[in-house]
């Protein structure tokens, strides 16, 4: 690659997991670049060497000083006609990891920026889970406090979309309980490990997907999670009869995993029945009739 023509940036995907995941094209671009900016160094620095890419100079371009460094890289291609990729610890870069700052910057400054598409958690997740990909809405990291959690998991209702975030597996249980709570209808694809050896990708109802989760004995890392509302959608509606169905199937399935009639109760007390009615009919799911 030739300097001192006009600079480039690259926005470099790499391996969420699987290192063959990694394109031709991508592999070809970090190995010609001047230099690459990377969300952590040391993670890139493996992903070189299992590349065989030696002695490529690496920058670290992280949250905490992105604003600072997007203006240096910015300022040293633009004065030596440099190239450089941007990379994050893994997947697509600005898909909830630094880089938009950098990219803007090289916009307006009329420097030329070229996608190297590839890996994603996010594409991963929605492609695998069976949910109404049509529309979607993308959240990156939900809040870790539970008042802020519940603001943004009440404002999913009006989206009409599937909805996909992030999550620490430490947080997990508790922002599915949250989401049980305001949405016991809703459908939810948890994916963990994605393309690793132990990749696990399960799609069920989210009072399951919370006994899933607890009680779950390696639950490690980051899981990405897909949410559909259309059940809730229907239950908004009021029609009681769908509602109490699938409140009755999911309340038998919760009995026999040892949930008590206290839990679901305060599971389902938004449903649309009163307080009476949804007792009984938590009543007749955990003692059907012969």
């Amino acid at each position: 690659m030739v300097k001192n023509k006009s600079p480039v940036l690259y926005v470099v995907a790499t391996p969420i997991g699987n290192l063959n995941d990694i394109s031709q094209r991508a592999i070809s671009t970090l190995k010609n670049v001047d230099f690459i900016a990377c969300e952590d160094t040391r993670n890139t620095k493996k992903l070189l060497s299992h590349l065989e890419i030696v002695k490529k100079e690496l920058i670290s371009y992280h949250d905490h000083e992105e604003q600072d460094k997007s203006h240096k890289i910015i300022d040293r291609i633009k004065s030596t006609g440099e190239t450089v990729a941007l990379v994050s610890d893994a997947g697509t870069p600005c898909i909830s990891d630094p880089g938009y700052r950098l990219i803007a910057k090289a916009k307006k400054e009329n420097i030329r920026v070229h996608p190297i598409p590839g890996p994603s958690a996010l594409t991963a997740i929605v492609s695998a889970s069976g949910l109404p990909s049509s529309k979607l809405l993308f959240c990156g990291f939900l809040p870790a406090k539970v008042n802020a959690l519940k603001q943004e998991v009440e404002s999913w209702l009006d989206s009409n979309a599937t909805v996909i975030f992030y999550e620490s597996t430490r947080r997990l249980e508790k922002t599915m309980r949250v989401i049980s709570e305001i949405y016991p209808m809703a459908e939810v694809c948890i994916g963990r490990e994605l393309t690793k050896l132990y990749e696990e990708i399960e799609t069920m109802n989210v009072n399951e997907a919370l006994y899933f989760v607890g009680s779950h004995e390696t639950l490690k890392g980051e899981a990405t999670v897909a949410v559909y509302l259309g059940h809730e959608k229907r239950r908004e509606k009021k029609h009681t009869e769908i509602t109490e169905v699938e409140i009755t199937e999911a309340a038998r399935k919760a009995f026999k995993k040892g949930e008590t009639l206290k839990d679901l109760l305060i599971r389902y007390k938004d449903c649309g029945l009163s307080r009476s009615d949804l007792y009984q009919l938590l009543l007749s799911a955990k003692s059907p009739e012969d």
